[in-house]
């Protein structure tokens, strides 16, 4: 019959304990720091894929607010909420008290969630949260507290008011080409940019994601578009999906 060895495991001889070395322990630590170093990058990488799905799903919730907004207003898309005249409700906030909601002052400061209540897709989102990509850190972006609109990250293009052809109104989704774009991540450096809830596809896109990001077409879907694909849609001195304003035989 065995019995049972109370003695510790490392013990070999009474008395005596063998451990790692220092040089066994360095040869573990370089290991572990090999082994981390191979994981870090794809553990990186499915992280940005994670945060660009969830962007992907903001874009999605917005663009079907709009299509369902159309429904209901005679196949009219929301006003971009295009700069002066300041005289409507755009998708993003009202314009009518004559100036983007600021975030920064009272009574936004402590509900912020008033500032979204009187944009025309609130109704149809509710949530604060899809207005801004997970990937934008506002702390990082130097010219974030010059921004008038500090409202979100995504803005809509100009052209569905003819960039302000039709000021304070807003064109038929039926007058676009269905693959028209008017919603997109916009790019975050420049606070001028930002001083309403709409802008000129020449104003750029944002540069946050890796290579493009999520843009929102007319007929409700959404798309991956690569930066250059955008810069070279915009550039085009033809009408095309990005300078798309409908009474306009070059979409500026």
């Amino acid at each position: 019959m065995r019995h049972h060895d109370s003695r510790p495991a490392c013990q070999v001889v009474p008395g005596q304990c063998l451990g790692f070395t220092l040089i066994e322990l360095l040869v573990v630590i370089a290991i572990i720091a090999i082994l981390a170093g191979m994981l870090l990058p794809a553990l990186s990488k499915s992280k940005a894929k994670a945060v660009a799905v969830k962007c992907q799903s903001n874009v999605k919730q917005f663009t079907t607010g709009i299509h369902l907004y159309s429904t209901e207003a005679d196949d009219h898309l929301t006003e971009p909420n295009w700069n002066s005249p300041w005289v409507a409700k755009g998708w993003l906030y009202d314009a009518a008290p004559g100036s983007v909601p600021n975030l920064f002052v009272a009574p936004y400061l402590t509900n912020p969630e008033l500032a979204y209540q009187g944009g025309l897709l609130w109704p149809y989102l509710r949530t604060m949260g899809i207005y801004r990509c997970p990937a934008e850190r506002t702390n990082a972006i130097a010219s974030f507290p010059s921004r008038a609109n500090k409202l979100g990250s995504f803005l809509m293009n100009g052209a569905v008011c003819g960039y302000g052809a039709v000021g304070g109104r807003s064109y038929r989704t039926t007058q676009f080409a269905p693959d028209a774009i008017i919603f997109w991540q916009a790019l975050e450096l420049n606070a001028g940019d930002w001083n309403d809830g709409s802008s000129r596809p020449s104003e750029g896109v944002t540069k946050i994601h890796n290579m493009g990001t999520t843009v929102g077409v007319v007929d409700g879907h959404v798309e991956f578009m690569k930066t250059d694909a955008f810069y070279n849609e915009q550039a085009l001195a033809t009408k095309n999906r990005l300078f798309c304003s409908p009474n306009s035989a070059n979409g500026r």
